[in-house]
C-alpha cells in the first residue's frame, strides 16, 4: 500500500479543482497528441523515513503534451499492472491517482512525519506556485518483483476517452542502492543557510540474493531534502532542497538569525533532514529542469533506483 502523508490535504483541494476541467484537443483524438512514459526501479528506505520501510517498488512516470507541460488537467485515472497482476488499481474520484507531468501531481508522497515530499528551491528553481514540484517517483509500497510492468490511464476528450499505455521491464536482478548514509556534516551560515556534508553510502551487502546491491559508484546525484516540524502543528514541511553529484552542497541563507529576520528559506533552530539517493536523473527529468516531451527516467542500469537515508538534525 502506497504512503500518502496527511500533509497534502491543501494541495489535493487544487488537484479537485483542476479536475472538474473539462479536456478539450483541436486535433483528432485518434492521434493523442500526448506521450506517456514510465520506469521502474526500487526504493531503499531502510531507515523508513518515508514511512514504507525496506526495500519496495518505485515507479517513476511522465506524461506530456507536445509543449513538455502536463499532458491533460483532467488526466482520468490510472491504474498499473505487473508480473504477479494489479499493483495499483484505478481509483476514480482519488485526486492522487492521476498522472501529471511528473509523476502524481505534486505533494502526492509523503514521508514519515506526513510531510508532502516537495521538490524546493536551490535545486528546484523558480519556485513553484502550487507550493513546490514533484520528484516524479511513487511509493508503490509493493515487494520487488522482475517482469513486464504496464501504466494505464483513459482521458476523457471532447466527450470520447483515449487510451493511453505505457510499458517497463524490472531486470531478473533488480539494481537496490546500498543503504543511504545522510548528512554528517552542517556549518550554519547563521542566515538560514549552510554547507551539509554527505557521508558515502554503507558498502553494499546482499540483503536477498535475487537482488544486486550497488555501492558509491552506482549513485549519480544526492538531493539533502531539510524539513522543518514547526511550522505545521500536524507534519513536517519541507522548506529547502539542494542537490549535488558529491559529498558537499550548500545553500545560501538570505535571512539573519541574530535578528527578527529569521532564517531563509532554512528557519532558525532544530530542523530535519535526510538525503535520496539515485543512480537516474531524478531531479533534471523534471520540472522545472526538463519540458522534454519524452525525458530520460532510467539510469545506467536502465532502471529508476533511489535509497533514503534515515532522518538526521541541524541546527541553524
Amino acid at each position: 500500500m502506497r504512503k500518502v502523508g496527511a500533509g497534502i490535504i491543501g494541495l489535493l483541494c487544487l488537484v479537485a479543482i483542476a479536475g472538474c476541467t473539462t479536456n478539450r484537443n483541436i486535433a483528432s483524438i485518434t492521434t493523442p497528441q500526448a506521450k506517456l512514459v514510465v520506469s521502474v526501479g526500487t526504493i531503499n528506505d531502510d531507515g523508513d523515513t518515508l514511512g514504507i520501510g525496506g526495500i519496495t517498488l518505485n515507479v517513476v512516470s511522465s506524461f506530456r503534451n507536445i509543449l513538455g507541460n502536463s499532458a491533460y488537467e483532467n488526466p482520468g485515472w490510472f491504474s498499473f499492472d505487473g508480473p504477479g497482476g494489479n499493483v495499483i488499481p484505478s481509483q476514480p474520484g482519488n485526486p492522487c491517482d492521476q498522472l501529471f507531468s511528473y509523476g502524481e501531481f505534486p505533494g502526492c508522497q509523503g514521508d514519515a512525519n506526513f510531510a508532502a515530499i516537495l521538490g524546493q528551491p536551490p535545486a528546484y528553481n523558480p519556485p513553484s506556485t502550487a507550493g513546490g514540484y514533484s520528484m516524479g517517483f511513487i511509493q508503490t509500497g509493493a515487494p520487488v518483483t522482475s517482469g513486464a510492468y504496464t501504466l494505464s490511464t483513459v482521458v476523457p476528450v471532447n466527450g470520447q476517452n483515449v487510451h493511453y499505455n505505457a510499458n517497463a521491464t524490472l531486470p531478473g536482478s533488480p539494481t537496490v542502492l546500498a543503504d543511504a548514509t545522510g548528512v554528517t556534516g552542517f556549518v550554519s551560515d547563521g542566515l538560514g543557510g549552510g554547507t551539509f556534508t554527505i557521508g558515502n553510502p554503507l558498502k553494499p551487502h546482499l540483503k536477498n540474493k535475487k537482488v544486486k546491491r550497488e555501492g558509491f559508484p552506482a549513485v549519480t546525484e544526492y538531493l539533502v531534502v531539510v524539513e522543518n516540524l514547526f511550522l505545521s502543528s500536524s507534519a513536517g514541511v519541507i522548506v529547502a532542497t539542494a542537490e549535488t553529484n558529491n559529498n558537499t552542497v550548500t545553500i545560501t541563507g538570505t535571512g539573519d538569525c541574530s535578528s527578527s529576520a529569521g532564517g531563509n528559506p532554512i528557519p532558525c533552530g532544530s530542523n530535519a533532514v535526510y538525503v535520496i539517493e539515485a543512480d537516474y536523473p531524478m531531479v533534471e527529468a523534471g520540472p522545472p529542469a526538463s519540458h522534454a516531451v519524452a525525458p530520460t527516467l532510467t539510469g545506467a542500469n536502465g532502471t529508476s533506483d533511489i535509497s533514503v537515508s534515515p532522518f538526521g538534525t541541524i541546527n541553524e
